[in-house]
């Protein structure tokens, strides 16, 4: 009787945390950055000015181990770059970079795309001149 009650508890145990990471499946974290210095970026940037060459997208995965998300990188309503990521973990941080030329200034978007092409995540910065 004891083994049966201890095994009905651990098996709500391990369902609590299923469907727990089951409903945080998604991007839990995401950021703008210059730079990514052990697998976090450096900053959290909304403005970006243009002698700023390489411009990196963070994100942080929450439970969607063996599947596949993508960053797709739009500028004026015109797909850039579209960079695909295989997520090996529960937990998976992972970046994009895109070179940027001086005159593109302006508003850049990135959006996170599930396996369907659903925008799971998006976030914008503004490429500004540099003074």
């Amino acid at each position: 009787m004891k083994h049966l009650i201890k095994l009905i508890m651990l098996c709500s145990v391990l369902f609590i945390g299923y469907a727990q990471a089951e409903s945080e499946a998604g991007v839990s974290r995401s950021a703008f950055t210059t730079a990514i210095d052990n697998k976090e970026p450096v900053s959290d940037l909304k403005t970006i000015t243009n002698n700023v060459g390489n411009v990196y997208f963070f994100t942080e995965i929450l439970g969607l181990d063996g599947h596949t998300i993508t960053h797709r990188w739009e500028y004026n309503n015109k797909v850039m770059a579209e960079i695909p990521f295989n997520i090996g973990a529960n937990r998976w941080r992972t970046w994009s970079s895109k070179s940027v030329l001086p005159a593109w200034t302006g508003t850049w978007i990135v959006s996170v795309l599930d396996e369907g092409g659903n925008v799971i995540e998006q976030n914008e910065f503004e490429y500004i001149k540099a003074e």
